[in-house]
C-alpha cells in the first residue's frame, strides 16, 4: 500500500520536481566602452557549465558606500541573449546570440526569458536558460550613464565591475576597458584593486586598452578599476560630473592604498608560506616516522630456520598456541584441533553412529590445562550430558534461539583463553612508546588545518594531512613483530605445513613411523589441512608392506581418519549457525521503526557600482 501511494505522489507532483543545480563558471569576460558622452557601454559574458536553470545577476550602479561622484546616474539599453557554446574570448561578443524576451513571471525549465527588478541602486535580471550537463553563455548588454567624471587636467572613472555580492568562484575572469580614443598623454594611468593573483596590462589597437585577468576569482571577492586619461578623449560639454583632485592626489591616494594592501599581501604571503612550511614539515616527518617504525618495529626478523621442511614437533604450548602463533589471533580451526588433539591425548574417544554422526565420549581429565578444562567442561557439561556429546548436539545447541548466545560466549571465553595462553609464550613484542608518535601526527595536522582554515588559505595537501595521520595512526596499531622465539617457532611450524602440505609427494621410506601420523593429522587440522592429508595417510597406508604389525589404534584411527574432517565441519558450522541466529534474532528486535535521512593590489570595491551574481 506504501508503494502504491508513493508511485501516485511520483506522478502527480514530478513535474514540480527540479533537477538539482550543480554549474561551475568556466568563463567570465567583460568589455567596457567608454563614450564620449560619459556613459559606458558595457557588455558581460558568463559562461556557466553544468545544470541549472539561469542565471540572476545583480547590477548596482549607485553605491551608497563610496563618494557618488564615482557612481553612474542610470542604466538604460539593458538586452539579454544566451547560446550554448563551449569556449568563449572577446571575439565572441560580436557573434549572433538568441535573444531573450523580458517578462512579468517565468518558471523555472523555461528558455530565452528574462525578469528585471528594482533594487537600491540597481536593477536585478532573472535569466531562464534550462540547461542539463552542458555549458551555456548568458550574454548581457546595458549601458551606465554619465560614468566619466571631470577634474581640472584629467578624467577618470573608477568602477567595480565585479561586486562582492557573487556567490560564486569565478575562473578565467577578464576585463578589457576601451577608451574613446588612443591616450598618449602623461594623465594615462591604471590601477586594478581585486585578488592578489590578478595581473594586468594596457595596451592600444586604434584605442588605448586596460585588460585586468585572474585565473579564479573567489566568491565575495570584488574586483574594480580606476583610470585616469587625457580629458580631450571625452566631450566636457556633455560631462555632468566634476571634481577638483589633481593627479597627485590620486597617486598619493593609491599609494596609501598600495602600502597597504602591500603590508596585507605580504601577510598573506607569509602566512602561506607557513602553512607550505608546516604542511612539509608534516609530509616530511611522516615519511620519517614510518621508516623509524617499519625498520624497528615492523619489519621481521630473519629466521636462523631456513629449511623448507620441518617434521618435528614443538612441545612447548597446545595445538591451539599455534594457531594464535601463525594468525596473531584465533581462528575456527584451532577450535578442531583442540578436539582433535584431546582425541590424540585419549582424554576424549569417539564412536560412530552413523557416517555424519558420531558421538564424543569424556574419558578423563588428566593432564588439561585451564583452556582446555573449560572447553571440555562447555562441551560435555553444557552442550552434552553424561559426558557425552554429538556433532548434531552441538550444531543444534549452536542454533538454537534459547542458547546460540550462551554458545557464541563460551566460545568467545575459549578464544581469548587460547590469546592468553599465547601472550605467555611472547611470540610478539609489546607494544611501545612509539604509539605517541603517530597520535602526535595527528595532533599536529589538525592544528594545521585549523590554521589554514582561519586564514583563509587553499592548499589541498594541507587540507588532507589528517587523512594521512589517521592513516598512518591505524598502521601503527595493526602491525605486529614477533620477538626471536616468535619468528624462530613461526618458521618451524611454517616448515612444518610446508611438510603437511607436500605429504603425499614424500615416498614412505622418508616419511616419520606411522605412529606419528595420528598426531600429524592434529597440526594438519588447525593448518586447514586436514582434508588433503588425510587422503595422503590413506594411500601411503596402502603402501606399507608390514601394514599387520602396525598397532590396532593406530591402525583403526587412520582407517577411520575422515573425523578430523567431520570435526572441522561440525565446529564450523556450529559457530556459523550460532552468527546466523544472533543476526537473525538482532534484525528481528531492531525492525518495525522507519526513517528518512537525511598592477594589481588586492581589495576591490572602492569604485562605483557593484553587485552580484548566482546560479538557479
Amino acid at each position: 500500500m506504501k508503494k502504491i501511494i508513493l508511485l501516485i505522489f511520483v506522478f502527480c507532483f514530478s513535474p514540480l520536481i527540479v533537477k538539482g543545480v550543480d554549474y561551475d563558471i568556466k568563463q567570465y569576460y567583460i568589455k567596457a566602452d567608454v563614450l564620449e558622452n560619459g556613459d559606458m557601454e558595457v557588455s558581460e559574458l558568463i559562461l556557466m557549465d553544468g545544470t541549472f536553470n539561469g542565471y540572476e545577476r545583480d547590477i548596482i550602479y549607485k553605491n551608497n558606500y563610496t563618494d557618488s561622484n564615482l557612481n553612474a546616474t542610470d542604466i538604460i539599453d539593458l538586452k539579454v541573449y544566451a547560446k550554448s557554446i563551449d569556449k568563449i574570448d572577446f571575439d565572441t561578443f560580436n557573434e549572433t546570440f538568441d535573444e531573450f524576451e523580458q517578462v512579468n513571471y517565468a518558471n523555472n525549465g523555461e528558455k530565452e526569458k528574462y525578469i528585471l527588478s528594482s533594487l537600491n541602486g540597481g536593477i536585478r535580471v532573472r535569466m531562464y536558460y534550462e540547461t542539463n550537463n552542458e555549458r551555456t553563455a548568458f550574454l548581457i548588454k546595458y549601458t551606465l550613464k554619465d560614468v566619466v567624471i571631470m577634474h581640472n587636467y584629467f578624467a577618470e572613472i573608477y568602477w567595480n565591475f565585479i561586486g562582492n555580492d557573487f556567490l560564486d568562484n569565478i575562473n578565467d575572469l577578464q576585463i578589457e576597458v576601451n577608451l574613446p580614443g588612443l591616450d598618449e598623454s602623461d594623465y594615462f594611468y591604471h590601477w586594478v584593486h581585486g585578488y592578489f593573483t590578478g595581473e594586468s596590462k594596457t595596451y592600444s589597437d586604434n584605442v588605448t586598452k586596460v585588460l585586468a585577468k585572474i585565473d579564479e576569482n573567489p566568491a565575495g571577492e570584488a574586483l574594480d578599476i580606476r583610470i585616469t586619461f587625457d580629458k580631450n578623449l571625452v566631450n566636457s560639454n556633455e560631462i555632468s560630473k566634476y571634481s577638483y583632485q589633481t593627479l597627485q592626489e590620486v597617486f598619493d591616494y593609491e599609494q596609501v592604498l598600495y602600502e597597504e594592501n602591500e603590508n596585507l599581501r605580504k601577510e598573506i604571503k607569509h602566512k602561506w608560506n607557513m602553512a607550505l612550511l608546516g604542511t612539509g614539515v608534516f609530509y616530511g616527518l611522516l615519511i620519517i616516522s614510518f621508516i623509524y617504525l617499519y625498520f624497528k618495529y615492523d619489519k621481521e626478523r630473519k629466521s636462523m630456520f631456513l629449511l623448507k621442511y620441518n617434521r618435528d614437533f614443538i612441545d612447548d604450548y597446545n595445538v591451539e598456541v599455534v594457531d594464535y602463533l601463525m594468525h596473531h589471533g584465533v581462528t575456527e580451526n584451532a577450535l578442531s584441533a583442540s578436539v582433535m588433539n584431546l582425541i590424540y591425548k585419549k582424554n576424549i574417544s569417539v564412536e560412530k553412529i552413523d557416517d555424519d554422526n558420531y558421538t564424543f565420549i569424556l574419558q578423563n581429565k588428566d593432564n588439561l590445562n585451564e583452556t582446555e578444562r573449560d572447553l571440555v567442561n562447555f562441551l560435555f557439561e553444557t552442550v552434552g550430558k553424561n559426558n557425552r556429546f554429538t556433532n548434531k548436539n552441538l550444531k543444534s545447541y549452536a542454533s538454537s534461539t534459547k542458547t546460540c548466545q550462551d554458545f557464541m560466549k563460551s566460545y568467545t571465553n575459549w578464544k581469548n583463553s587460547v590469546v592468553n595462553d599465547g601472550i605467555k609464550q611472547e611470540f610478539f613484542e609489546k607494544k611501545k612508546n612509539y604509539i605517541i608518535i603517530p597520535f602526535i601526527l595527528l595532533i599536529y595536522s589538525i592544528l594545521l588545518i585549523i590554521y589554514i582554515g582561519n586564514n583563509n588559505i587553499e592548499l589541498l595537501m594541507g587540507g588532507i594531512t589528517p587523512i594521512f595521520a589517521i592513516m598512518f595512526l591505524i598502521y601503527s596499531f595493526c602491525f605486529t613483530k614477533k620477538t626471536r622465539k616468535g619468528i624462530e617457532h613461526y618458521s618451524r611450524w611454517k616448515a612444518f605445513k610446508n611438510f603437511l602440505n607436500d605429504f603425499g609427494n614424500f615416498s614412505v621410506k622418508d616419511l616419520p613411523e606411522i605412529i606419528l601420523w595420528e598426531r600429524y593429522l592434529v597440526y594438519a587440522t588447525v593448518f586447514g589441512l586436514a582434508k588433503k592429508v588425510e587422503k595422503a595417510m590413506n594411500v601411503k597406508i596402502q603402501e606399507i608392506e608390514n601394514i599387520n604389525d602396525i598397532d590396532f589404534y593406530t591402525m583403526n584411527y587412520i582407517t577411520n581418519i575422515h573425523i578430523a574432517n567431520l570435526i572441522t565441519s561440525s565446529m564450523h558450522s556450529a559457530i556459523t549457525s550460532s552468527q546466523t541466529t544472533i543476526n537473525r534474532m538482532t534484525a528481528s528486535s531492531s525492525s518495525g521503526s522507519n526513517g528518512f535521512g537525511g598592477g594589481f593590489s588586492g581589495g576591490g570595491g572602492f569604485g562605483g557600482g557593484g553587485g552580484g551574481g548566482r546560479g538557479f
